[in-house]
């Protein structure tokens, strides 16, 4: 079985060779890379938006060093902060109802527990969506608030347009929960699916348009 694969740079152009091998160990190095970034969390947005474009980048057969990623993240993070105070306040939310949840201390839990898994779900999906049309937005002219307040808008439209692509990323999170309560260990290599399921949503989304 061959380990190639093939993915297309852009419309009208030809299709390029990928490794699936050294896509496999550039996500896991991406990954771990973006949750360094992430430590901070106000720069979640950002570290999120730079892995997925640098992803990209991978398959489009670009510039995928360290030194681009570091670049990108650069790039991504004017702009991003109020999304990112956003994201980190909403993730704290999330995980001490859940914790609250656990112990058996939150106030209607039948119904609060439920309702915050959902919020999380869409939140994710709204933020993996947004993360990935941010490069677009750069690429559009757009610079710091105007390139991320693009990609919101951007984000939103497509959450509810593509269905498809929005089940495909729940489906995404959902395996990604399900690593983590095997073994938490496997944390590490959560941001990685992530930003790949991102990207191959979003190159589906694309093809889908043409």
């Amino acid at each position: 079985m061959s380990a190639m694969d093939s993915t297309t740079s852009a419309p009208g152009h030809e299709t390029i060779p990928v490794n699936r091998f050294a896509l496999f160990s550039e996500t896991l190095l991406t990954g771990v890379l973006v949750l360094v970034l992430s430590i901070p969390l106000g720069t979640i947005p950002a570290a999120y938006a730079a892995g997925t474009a640098h992803l990209e980048r991978h398959l489009n057969g670009r510039d995928d060093s360290v030194r681009g990623l570091w670049g990108l993240f650069r790039a991504a993070l004017p702009g991003s902060w109020k999304l990112g105070i956003t994201t980190a306040g909403a993730g704290v939310v999330i995980v001490l109802n859940l914790l609250l949840a656990w112990v058996g201390q939150l106030p209607g839990r039948e119904v609060v527990l439920p309702a915050t898994l959902i919020l999380a779900g869409c939140g994710a999906i709204l933020l993996l969506r947004t993360a990935s049309a941010w490069s677009d937005a750069t690429a559009s002219g757009a610079t710091g608030k105007d390139t991320w307040g693009q990609a919101l808008q951007v984000g939103k439209d497509i959450s509810l347009r593509d269905m498809t692509g929005s089940l495909l990323l729940a489906a995404a999170l959902f395996c990604a929960v399900v690593f983590v309560w095997m073994l938490a260990a496997l944390f590490v290599v959560v941001p990685g699916t992530l930003i790949l399921a991102a990207a191959a949503v979003k190159l589906r989304s694309s093809r889908a348009r043409r």
